[in-house]
């Protein structure tokens, strides 16, 4: 592996995002950093596993605006658009769920506290969150990272919720195949 573990093996917790950023490889500087702290480092063993062996630091990525629209469009394998319509509509009436910095962040501002990841013109794209055996969307933008953040969105949207920003940053990706 050609990047710095978070859990670094003399140490036995995790390294503070500011610290493992200054491990980060130089020939990987155009990676966004936001991707490096929301995706990498805060879901490391996950992406250690699923997502380094697909190449995906050699993706491009772009950061684009996305509406209302275009955010209920973004797919995902059913169980995870079922997980994600049920944590949407748990965020107006679980008082548990609601009371989450993230929860108060977004109900606050109207928006994700940073831009969700995306898949973009990969239809068929097996998730590997999702397994071989799981059904695929066949939307053109596959959900990477952010679900949580995702399911509060389509919530806010569903309900119409009066703060809801009518555009939101995004991060799209595309392989480089």
């Amino acid at each position: 592996m050609d990047i710095p573990a978070v859990n670094q093996d003399e140490a036995p917790y995790d390294l503070p995002f500011d610290v493992y950023y200054k491990l980060w490889p130089s020939k990987y500087v155009d990676f966004p950093k936001c991707l490096v702290e929301s995706w990498i480092h805060r879901h490391w063993d996950q992406f250690k596993m699923l997502w380094y062996p697909l190449g995906v630091l050699n993706w491009k990525y772009e950061k684009r605006i996305f509406d209302t629209e275009q955010i209920m469009n973004i797919g995902a394998c059913r169980r995870f658009m079922e997980a994600l319509d049920d944590w949407g509509d748990q965020l107006f009436i679980d008082k548990q769920r609601r009371s989450t910095w993230l929860a108060q962040y977004m109900l606050e501002n109207g928006k994700a506290p940073v831009p969700i990841l995306v898949l973009e013109g990969e239809e068929f794209f097996v998730n590997p969150q999702c397994g071989s055996g799981e059904e695929r969307s066949i939307k053109s933008y596959q959900l990477i990272e952010g679900h949580m953040r995702t399911a509060y969105l389509r919530g806010m949207i569903k309900v119409g919720f009066a703060k809801l920003k009518k555009s939101h940053e995004i991060w799209v990706a595309s392989r480089n195949t």
